[in-house]
C-alpha cells in the first residue's frame, strides 16, 4: 500500500481502455484538423457491449450507446470492473456522457467514476478557445478552464473513421482528442494495420487491424466495416471481447482478479541496497526504455550516458523563506488546478491551523509532511485522486499524500508539485510518486515514507498532474536497474 503508483498504472490503463484513448505527445507542434466530413452518418441508435478480461479471466464489461440528434450525435460509454487490489476487493464504475457536432467534434461532456471508496465528477463543455470544465469532489464543485488550439475530437469517432474513410495504410494520423478523466487536451495517433480474419468464440469474423499509440505504448483493435469493435486488447494484459448484453454483464461466477501489479511490475535490481535511508548517493544503470523520453537530469540527479547518481539533498535552512512566497517565478506551483484545489477554504484553513502561525516555510513543511502521514490511513483508493476527496476520506496511498499534501503546501504559501518514478522498498523497484517543495532549491519529500528529504531509491522520471503522469507507462515491463554504487551511511 505504500507503492500506489502501481496500481494508479492499473487505473490508468483502465481508463484507456474504457475511453478507447491512445495518447502520443507531439509537444512540438499541433497537427492540422482532420476534417470527418464524409463519415458514414448513424441514423439510428447503435448499441455495443464487451466483455473485459485480464489475463484471460472476465473481471467486467463495458457498454457504447450512440444514438442521433437533430445535428451531431449523444453517446453514452459505461464500464463496471471488479478488482482486488493488495488483498481489497473493489467495484468500479464509470459513466462518460457526451454530445458531439456532426464531424464529431467535442461538444459537452459529463464524467462519473464510482467506487467503494470515492465518487468523482466532472464535465465540461466547449466554448470559443476553450472548454470549460467543472469538477465535483466531496461535495464541493470547482471550475476550471482549459485553452483550445482547435476543438477536440471524440476519440470514439476515431474507429468509425478508420473503416469508412481512405486512410493511407500503414501511415501515423494524428487526432487532437480531450480525456475527460485526466481533463486534459492530448494526441492520438492511429495507424490501419492491415485486414485479417479473427476468431470470436467459434466464429471467424473478418476486421480491420487498427493500432492507437499511448507515450511509447500501443493499444491494437479489430473492427469491422462500420467501426465497431470486435476485440482489442491493450498494455498489461487487459482485453475487450465483443458479447451481447446478456454475455457481457453476467458476472456469475467470474471472481475479481487480483491486480497484483505491485510484485508483476516491481523492477529486481541486480543486487539489494542495505539500508537505503541512510545512504548519501546512489550510482544506477538505467536501461530497457528510450532515456530521452524523460528529464532524469536536474536537481539531485546527474546522467550520463545510462548511467543516474542520486545524491540526497541537504536542507541549507538559510535558503529557507518566509511563507507565504511571493516571488512570481514560482506562481504556478502555488495555484490552485483541477486535482489539487488549494484555494478551498477548507484546504486553507487546515494548513493555516497545521502550520500554526510558524512563518518558516522548511518548519511549515514539516508540519504538514508530519500531518499528512499521521491522519491519512494508508490503504489502496480506487479513485481520480483529488485533495478535497482525501480531505473528506482520510485514506489512500501514495498519490493521495501527495496530492493532499501538495494542496496544504501550496494553501500555506510554500511551492510544490508531484514527482513520480520508483522506489526501493525490501527487494525491488516500486511504482512511486512523491513531493517536492521549493526551499530555495526543490527538495524531494515524502508523506507516505515519512521522509523529509526522500531517500536516494527515490528516482524520478517525470513531475506533474495526472495527464503527465501517465507517462510513466513507458517504463512497465520495460525499465531494467542495475546497482552500480551504493554511496556512505550519515
Amino acid at each position: 500500500m505504500l507503492v500506489k503508483r502501481s496500481i494508479g498504472v492499473a487505473i490508468v490503463i483502465f481508463w484507456c481502455l474504457m475511453n478507447f484513448l491512445l495518447l502520443k505527445r507531439q509537444l512540438w507542434t499541433a497537427p492540422a484538423p482532420i476534417n470527418l466530413r464524409g463519415v458514414e452518418a448513424i441514423t439510428e441508435v447503435s448499441e455495443e457491449w464487451w466483455s473485459i478480461h485480464y489475463r484471460g479471466e472476465k473481471i467486467g464489461y463495458a457498454s457504447q450507446t450512440i444514438e442521433p440528434k437533430a445535428v451531431g450525435y449523444r453517446l453514452k460509454d459505461e464500464s463496471l470492473l471488479r478488482l482486488n487490489l493488495l488483498g481489497t476487493s473493489q467495484t468500479v464504475a464509470t459513466r462518460l456522457s457526451m454530445e458531439v457536432d456532426k464531424e464529431w467534434m467535442l461538444e459537452n461532456f459529463e464524467f462519473d467514476l464510482q467506487s467503494s471508496d470515492l465518487h468523482f465528477r466532472a464535465r465540461g463543455r466547449v466554448a470559443p478557445g476553450k472548454l470549460m470544465l467543472e469538477v465535483i469532489s466531496a461535495g464541493n464543485s470547482t471550475r476550471h478552464e482549459l485553452k483550445l488550439t482547435q476543438p477536440p475530437y471524440l476519440s470514439a469517432a476515431l474507429k468509425p473513421l478508420a473503416a469508412t474513410q481512405q486512410l493511407e495504410p500503414g501511415k501515423e494520423h494524428f487526432f487532437s482528442t480531450f480525456d475527460p478523466a485526466t481533463l486534459s487536451n492530448q494526441i492520438t495517433s492511429l495507424t490501419i494495420e492491415g485486414r485479417e480474419e479473427i476468431r470470436l468464440g467459434d466464429r471467424i469474423e473478418p476486421a480491420t487491424r487498427i493500432r492507437q499509440r499511448f507515450k511509447g505504448l500501443s493499444v491494437v483493435s479489430w473492427i469491422d466495416g462500420q467501426g465497431r469493435t470486435l476485440k482489442e486488447e491493450s498494455p498489461g494484459g487487459f482485453a475487450m471481447i465483443r458479447a451481447s448484453r446478456q454475455q457481457a454483464r453476467s458476472l456469475d461466477g467470474s471472481r475479481s482478479v487480483p491486480l497484483d501489479l505491485i510484485s508483476q511490475t516491481a523492477v529486481r535490481p541486480n543486487a539489494p541496497i542495505a539500508d537505503p535511508e541512510r545512504k548519501d548517493s546512489l550510482r544506477l544503470k538505467l536501461s530497457g526504455f528510450d532515456l530521452a523520453n524523460f528529464v532524469l537530469h536536474g536537481g539531485r540527479q546527474r546522467l550520463e550516458g545510462d548511467r543516474l547518481e542520486i545524491r540526497r539533498e541537504i536542507i541549507d535552512p538559510r535558503k529557507s523563506f518566509s511563507v507565504p512566497l511571493q516571488d512570481p517565478r514560482w506562481k504556478s506551483f502555488l495555484q490552485p488546478t483541477a486535482f489539487l484545489q488549494s484555494d478551498h477554504p477548507d484546504i486553507r484553513s487546515l494548513a493555516a491551523k497545521i502550520i500554526a502561525g510558524q512563518k518558516d516555510a522548511r518548519q511549515a513543511a514539516v508540519r504538514i509532511k508530519d500531518w499528512v502521514y499521521r491522519e491519512i490511513a494508508k490503504v489502496p483508493t480506487v479513485s481520480v485522486p483529488n485533495a478535497l476527496d482525501v480531505l473528506k476520506s482520510r485514506r489512500g496511498d501514495c498519490n493521495e499524500h501527495t496530492v493532499l499534501f501538495n494542496a496544504l503546501a501550496r494553501a500555506a504559501g510554500i511551492p510544490a508539485r508531484t514527482a513520480v518514478g520508483v522506489v526501493y522498498l525490501r527487494d525491488a523497484f516500486y511504482y512511486h510518486a512523491w513531493s517536492e517543495v521549493w526551499l530555495g532549491e526543490w527538495i524531494s519529500l515524502d508523506s507516505v515514507l515519512n521522509q523529509f528529504p526522500a531517500d536516494v531509491t527515490h528516482v524520478k522520471f517525470l513531475e506533474g498532474d495526472i495527464d503527465r503522469q501517465i507517462d510513466i507507462l513507458q517504463l512497465i515491463g520495460n525499465l531494467k536497474i542495475e546497482v552500480l554504487q551504493e554511496g556512505n551511511p550519515f
